[in-house]
């Protein structure tokens, strides 16, 4: 009963950005993350972008394994992150920012807890130096993301960076203001 509310508490705020205005950009996004929850192998990272307002955006991802254990180390995440160097969106025609800096933080669901059960047990702070890409244009990539997560639950604390993450964008582009 608790996974079925937890997940959807999770898909109803990652799809509220729907009805923001002119800001409701979405994006599907792929990536590497290494150093989060599987610290021995390599991690891909996937999910959802929806934009919220000019600078906010939500994302709601997962992230699994990929050595050693294939997909057996999984995670799922909700996470906010604010442009910090301009507008990432401007809701018309005209691209925002398109080389932009973003401060994300989020909230963690895993099994890495004492009672081996899906559920919130980190929280991350994380910063992404650079991103080259807009809504508007398509696609984004970016670019080194480095952060620190605290695992409440095992009382532990991990730093993380992921390479590169790419989103392509199915709404809010180009062809929807043709």
């Amino acid at each position: 009963m608790r996974r079925t509310i937890a997940l959807i508490l999770v898909i109803t705020s990652a799809l509220s950005g729907l009805v923001a205005g002119a800001y409701n950009d979405v994006s599907l996004t792929f990536g590497h993350q290494s150093g989060l929850q599987n610290l021995e192998g390599l991690n891909v990272t996937y999910g959802l972008n929806v934009g919220l307002t000019k600078r906010l955006e939500t994302s709601l991802w997962g992230e699994s394994s990929l050595t050693p254990g294939f997909f057996q180390d999984n995670a799922l995440g909700l996470s906010l992150s604010y442009a910090v160097m301009g507008d990432r969106s401007t809701g018309t025609s005209v691209p925002g920012s398109a080389i932009n800096m973003f401060v994300n933080a989020g909230l963690m669901f895993t099994m890495h807890n004492p009672w081996d059960v899906f559920m919130p047990t980190t929280g991350y702070v994380s910063f992404t130096p650079l991103t080259l890409g807009s809504s508007v244009l398509g696609r984004r990539e970016r670019m080194f993301e480095v952060g620190v997560a605290y695992n409440w639950a095992e009382n532990r604390f991990a730093f993380f960076f992921s390479l590169f993450k790419f989103d392509y964008y199915v709404h809010g582009t180009w062809r929807d203001y043709m």
